[in-house]
């Protein structure tokens, strides 16, 4: 998109989706909804309101996904007291101010250890996940494969034959799980004209002239053969989108209402759909903090399909960081495998997306933390380090 921010050190090699300091006063500047455009809507300060409110902005559609039909029934626990040391000084409390947190749900057992709210949002308000739904999808795809409706080995141009000669069509399920598909990753999405940006446009993200879902999809760009390396790309999850669909014979919304129903959906969520009107699971579902909390709580408690653990917490899957230089610079220890990320010497799984969204299960004690955000880019840095200490802090503190 046409970004109206001033990128910090910006240089002509920094990818636009990447980002640094930015000037805090620009996330507390007033504004009225009429100034909310398609062009700036993912900046500060507009961005805080649109995030929540998704289905309203999303220059595509989107669908919405109802509440279990047994919502899990949470309640108070002890509290963790964010007003404890954090770090040199800095409180929990003060910490997550200073990284723009407007939700925050620590959870075990269905008991509330700490809560916070921020930035006009509250208790049930739904927001964008960003990539973070890209687990969902993951855990999506192995009920499929431990339902016998999908093969993990199987190719992309099998299932797909519309992406025969294509780049993602020779790669296995698998290797689309693992981001291991061989198309290359996309970065500048600010960039007018590149074609990083006219995704965006497909997926709802932006404003403008469709090429179609499945076209953009077709003409994923070649990073490598399959296999070969780790490139994280938006277009290996509504890939496996389409794919979810096929095997199941329904729509991926209704594969979203039985997974909420699995780990007991509180408030419901939506997800955007595409240019073609199919679902974008590689970033458009939202919901609220305390079911982000309580879909990583039942992933801690080992609750989802037994092939996604074998292969989320398979730790030779460390191409995320040996093969790829972005990423070992941010996730430095940790290994990625079906959609989702395992930092291996805490024995955490955790999902993470643009703007600030991340959520980690403790698979020893069965605590989740979940958290929602609005950083002015896709990927502060500094802010993604913060939060991702903050939370093994407290996961460490429950043990």
């Amino acid at each position: 998109m046409t970004d109206s921010r001033a990128r910090s050190e910006d240089t002509d090699s920094t990818p636009s989706a990447l980002g640094g300091s930015f000037d805090l006063q620009d996330f507390y500047r007033g504004f009225r909804l009429d100034e909310i455009t398609p062009t700036n809507m993912q900046s500060w300060p507009f961005y805080k309101y649109v995030s929540a409110r998704w289905p309203r902005y999303v220059t595509t559609s989107s669908q919405p996904i109802r509440a279990a039909s047994t919502p899990a029934g949470v309640e108070e626990g002890e509290r963790f007291d964010l007003n404890a040391e954090f770090r040199d000084g800095k409180t929990y409390l003060q910490s997550l101010i200073d990284t723009q947190v407007k939700g925050f749900v620590v959870l075990r057992n269905n008991r509330i250890l700490a809560e916070f709210y921020d930035n006009g949002f509250n208790v049930g308000d739904q927001n964008l996940l960003q990539s973070s739904s890209k687990t969902l999808a993951g855990v999506l795809i192995h009920k499929l494969l431990e339902a016998g409706l999908l093969e993990a080995d199987a190719t992309v141009t099998s299932m797909l034959p519309a992406f025969d000669g294509t780049t993602i069509g020779p790669a296995t399920i698998q290797q689309v799980l693992d981001m291991m598909s061989g198309a290359r990753t996309l970065l500048d999405f600010h960039t007018p004209g590149t074609p990083d940006q006219q995704w965006e446009v497909e997926i709802g993200l932006q404003a403008g002239v469709s090429i179609g879902h499945l076209e953009s999809l077709r003409g994923a760009g070649k990073a490598c053969e399959p296999g070969t390396a780790w490139n994280y790309t938006d277009m290996n999850t509504d890939v496996l989108g389409l794919v979810a669909e096929l095997a199941s014979g329904r729509t991926f919304a209704e594969l979203l209402e039985a997974l909420f129903d699995d780990f007991g959906s509180i408030d419901g969520g939506s997800i955007a759909l595409t240019s073609d009107g199919t679902s974008s699971p590689c970033y458009g579902i939202s919901m609220s903090t305390r079911d982000y909390a309580l879909f990583h709580q039942w992933i801690a408690q080992r609750k989802a399909p037994a092939s996604y653990y074998a292969s989320a917490m398979d730790i030779s899957k460390d191409m995320i960081t040996t093969t790829n230089d972005i990423a070992a610079t941010i996730f430095s220890g940790t290994t990625y495998g079906s959609q989702s990320y395992y930092m291996t010497s805490d024995d955490v799984l955790h999902s993470s997306g643009s703007y600030g969204q991340l959520a980690m299960s403790d698979m020893q004690s069965g605590v989740a933390v979940a958290v929602h955000s609005d950083w002015a880019n896709n990927a502060e840095q500094g802010k993604f380090a913060e939060a991702r200490e903050r939370a093994v802090s407290i996961i460490a503190a429950l043990r």
